[in-house]
């Protein structure tokens, strides 16, 4: 009998048109001869979606719903309340790696860098913060504290700049964290759950050809991605630190871990527990450049959770 895997999608938040991408992608990989396959795209976490979950029965879900309550433990909770099976972090863990500034506090508090930055809420005076900002020097980072896909992301380069990029995140209604801007090099590695441990995928560099990784150079451009050419003894420093991240921020099944690097310094900017699976997403092409076939990766995490 193969086992019923039900693939989630869709959403209701601004990364909806990436998780229907992403289902897009995935589908071409998961083995039809291995899994009795169905989908749902799910709009909005009420009763009528946990009724449609529960009636396929499913012996595990695989999550592509990126943003909003896919990936802010919501998705995670109904599913432990059904009692079924799915791949990826539990609904604390999501929680805390969605809001970036909880995230950022625990990663501090265990010794593990980031970049300096400030947390405004929406409702708040900007004026209150305008001295502290001062202080991180433009530019700056400004991007929501619970979203995902760069969406919103932006860098200021003076106060102008800054506030016209904090109205466009509260018009997404959204918190703002304001990030100090380090001029280095942008790594990304996947973290993968195994009985042993963890383990860390080749790290891999982000080659943006002029401004930051957003949305654009994520999901429109051909943006250059390939083997980091760090040292052996930094490429050690950085999965280390990937690996003490996941494990403090309770991550399970997988999850990217974006870093910052300068001058042999090492900042962790976030951790992404439902990662992008389109064409252009770093996952996918992480793994065919290491010769790492999608079905085999999918069969993998699949089977773990199911164990």
């Amino acid at each position: 009998m193969k086992p019923k895997v039900l693939i989630l999608k869709g959403g209701n938040s601004i990364e909806r048109e990436i998780s229907l991408k992403s289902f897009d992608n995935f589908i071409k990989y998961i083995d039809n001869n291995k899994y009795n396959i169905k989908d749902l795209d799910i709009k909005e976490p009420n009763f009528f979606s946990l009724k449609a979950i529960e009636e396929e029965n499913p012996d595990i879900v695989f999550n592509l719903i990126h943003g909003g309550f896919g990936e802010d433990g919501t998705l995670q909770n109904f599913l432990s309340m059904l009692d079924i099976k799915y791949v990826g972090s539990k609904s604390l863990s999501s929680a805390l790696c969605m809001d970036k500034n909880l995230s950022k506090t625990i990663l501090k508090a265990n010794n593990i860098p980031i970049a300096d930055y400030i947390y405004i809420k929406k409702e708040s005076n900007l004026e209150e913060y305008i001295n502290e900002i001062e202080q991180l020097e433009y530019p700056v980072i400004v991007k929501p504290n619970c979203g995902g896909a760069s969406i919103g992301l932006e860098i200021a380069e003076n106060e102008n700049k800054l506030r016209e990029a904090i109205e466009k995140i509260k018009k997404l209604r959204q918190d703002i964290i304001i990030e100090k801007f380090i001029d280095g090099q942008e790594v990304v590695c996947t973290v993968i759950q195994t009985e042993e441990g963890v383990n860390i995928m080749p790290i891999l560099d982000i080659n943006i050809t002029e401004g930051i990784y957003d949305f654009e150079a994520k999901y429109e451009l051909d943006t250059d991605i390939r083997f980091s050419k760090f040292p052996k003894f930094l490429k050690n420093m950085i999965k280390e630190i990937a690996k003490k991240s996941f494990e403090v921020l309770k991550c399970e099944g997988y999850a990217n871990i974006d870093f910052i690097v300068k001058d042999e310094q090492i900042y962790v900017l976030e951790v992404n527990t439902v990662p992008g699976f389109t064409d252009k997403s770093i996952l996918p092409r992480g793994l065919r450049l290491s010769d790492i076939k999608i079905s085999d990766f999918i069969d993998y995490l699949i089977n773990f959770s199911l164990s």
